[in-house]
C-alpha cells in the first residue's frame, strides 16, 4: 500500500456526524449553552442574588436624589450593583474577611 493511501485510510472517519443533522446540532448547541449557564451560576450565583436583592430594595430605602448622586441615574442599574458586589467580594476574599 502506498503511503498516501495508508494516510487517507488511517484518518478519522466522520461519517456519523451526518446522522446528527440540524436537530442534533441544535441540541448539542443548547447543551453547551446550558453548561455555560450552570458554570456562570456556580461562579457568580451569590453575587447575582445579592445584586438583585439590592436592586429591588434600593428605591425603598434611598431617595431618587441620592441614587442619582451615587449612580448618575434616578434608578440603581443592576450591572453596576453586580460589579460593585463582585469587587467587594473579591477584595474581602483577598483580605481574608470572608469565609472560605
Amino acid at each position: 500500500m502506498e503511503p498516501e493511501q495508508q494516510f487517507r485510510q488511517s484518518g478519522p472517519r466522520l461519517e456519523h456526524v451526518r446522522v446528527l443533522g440540524v436537530f442534533g446540532t441544535l441540541l448539542a448547541l443548547l447543551t453547551m449553552v446550558a453548561a455555560a449557564g450552570v458554570g456562570f451560576l456556580a461562579f457568580f450565583g451569590t453575587t447575582l442574588l445579592a445584586a438583585a436583592l439590592v436592586a429591588l430594595t434600593w428605591p425603598l430605602i434611598f431617595s431618587a436624589d441620592f441614587t442619582s448622586w451615587v449612580f448618575g441615574a434616578a434608578r440603581a442599574p443592576f450591572w453596576k450593583l453586580f460589579l460593585l458586589f463582585l469587587v467587594a467580594g473579591t477584595v474581602s476574599k483577598l483580605l481574608g474577611l470572608r469565609r472560605k
